[in-house]
Parts: C-alpha cells; structure tokens; sequence
C-alpha cells in the first residue's frame, strides 16, 4: 500500500513539537532583546523632586535604538523594589551593577507629563513618586526654561 502525504496525526505531532520549542525559545529571546536595550540605553536620574526629563523623537524615521531610559532608582538597604500600577506600558524593572532602574521605551503617545509611584517591600514599606516628563526636544527645552523663570 502506496501512501501519499502525511496523516493528520504526524502533522499534530510535527506542530506541537514546533510549539514546545518555541515556548522554550521565545523568554529566552526575550530576555536576550531586553539585555541588548539595556546596552544601548541612556541612564537617567530623578533629581531631587523626583522629576525626570526625558527627549523623545517622535518622527518617522525613529530608530529602534533610540529613545531608550534607563531610570536609576534610589532604593533603601535591604529591600526589593516593584512598580505600583497602575504603571505605563512597557516600563520594566532591570538591575545593573547592583542598582535598580526602570527601562523604558516611551512610545510617541506617551508624551506628556506621566506619574511613577515606585513602592519598596522590605523592613520599612515606603513609596517614591516619580514624575516623568517626555517630551520632543524643543518642547522639552522650552518646559525646562519656563519652569527655571522667576515668577
């Protein structure tokens, strides 16, 4: 007896073994593409108002490379860090060299004025908020002038 193709049941087998490889692969990939953000990423601190600035090109011809904050956070000793949501998409936690940060990509729909509340659990619970300002780089300027004039 003379077969032509495969049986239905070979190609649930062949697709379910292509399935599990990729749940294997793709956290690792995963993981791989947010360490080579982290590379490429600009590090940023709050000063002492807890405000951030950060310059965002919201043009076409936007990188995939740019862009990218990492935002250091000042946690106290002995305790681990989490954002509290709700936060803004595509925020995530990353350590490096032994301190914490946000890394963050904003998209040009975030730009604004955006609040961060970054919540510490350990032997005292405490709270920072963040301000987050994103903006183009003219703009960005132009807040930063008038928020330095004397009123």
């Amino acid at each position: 007896m003379e077969r032509k193709g495969f049986t239905l049941l070979e190609l649930l087998v062949v697709m379910s073994i292509i399935v599990v490889l990729m749940s294997i692969s793709l956290p690792c990939l995963l993981r791989a593409k947010d360490s080579a953000l982290a590379l490429v990423a600009r590090e940023v601190a709050a000063n002492k108002e807890g405000k951030v600035f950060l310059e965002i090109n919201d043009g076409p011809n936007r990188k995939a490379t740019e862009d990218i904050y990492m935002i250091k956070i000042d946690r106290p000793p002995r305790c681990s860090v989490r954002l509290k949501r709700p936060c803004l998409s595509g925020m995530r936690l990353r350590k490096k060299d032994g301190d914490d940060y946000i890394l963050w990509r904003p998209r040009p729909q975030q730009i604004g004025t955006h609040q961060v509340t970054v919540a510490f659990d350990g032997e005292q619970a405490s709270e920072k908020e963040v301000t987050v300002y994103v903006y183009p780089q003219e703009a960005l300027k132009a807040l930063q002038t008038s928020r330095e004039a004397p009123h």
